[in-house]
C-alpha cells in the first residue's frame, strides 16, 4: 500500500536529486576546466609578448654589436698574450749556460741517486758529541726544579 507507494516515490527522488546533483558537478568540473584554460591561454599570451618584446630589443641590440670589431679585438688580445710569454721566454733565458738536455739532466741525477748515500756518514757521528751538561757546571748536579724554566731548560739568571 501507502508505505509501499511512499518508497517508491521516495527512491525516484532520491535518484532525481543524485543524477541533478551529478549534472550540477559536471557542470562545475566543466567551469573548472574552461577557468583553467582560459587562464593558461592568457598566461601563454603574457609569454608569448615577452618572447616577442625579448626578441625585438636582441635585435637593437645585436644591431650595435659589429662582430668583425669583436673578431679583431679578440685577434688583438691574443697577439698581445703571445707577445708577452714571447717576452717573458726572453726575460727568463740563463746567460752562460749551455742547453741541457731533459734525458741527460735525469740520467745525471740518477747516477748522483746512486752514490749519494753511498759515502761515509761518520759526520752524524759528531752528533754524539755535543755537550749535556750546563756549561761552567761540574756536570755532576742536576738543576734544581726552580731553576728551570717553562720548557724544563735551565733558565737564565
Amino acid at each position: 500500500g501507502i508505505n509501499a507507494e511512499y518508497g517508491k516515490q521516495w527512491y525516484q527522488r532520491r535518484v532525481r536529486e543524485e543524477n541533478q546533483l551529478e549534472g550540477i558537478r559536471n557542470q562545475s568540473f566543466n567551469m573548472e576546466q574552461t577557468n583553467y584554460t582560459t587562464q593558461m591561454l592568457k598566461d601563454t599570451k603574457v609569454s608569448v609578448d615577452a618572447m616577442s618584446t625579448g626578441l625585438k630589443e636582441m635585435k637593437r641590440e645585436y644591431k650595435k654589436v659589429n662582430i668583425d670589431k669583436i673578431q679583431d679585438l679578440q685577434d688583438d688580445l691574443q697577439d698581445m698574450m703571445e707577445d708577452a710569454n714571447e717576452i717573458q721566454e726572453i726575460m727568463g733565458q740563463q746567460y752562460g749556460m749551455p742547453d741541457v738536455d731533459d734525458a741527460e739532466l735525469e740520467a745525471e741525477l740518477d747516477a748522483l741517486g746512486d752514490t749519494m748515500f753511498d759515502d761515509d756518514m761518520s759526520y752524524l757521528d759528531e752528533a754524539s758529541e755535543v755537550p749535556t751538561t750546563i756549561p761552567g757546571s761540574s756536570g755532576r748536579e742536576e738543576p734544581a726544579a726552580s731553576q728551570l724554566d717553562e720548557f724544563g731548560l735551565p733558565a737564565l739568571s
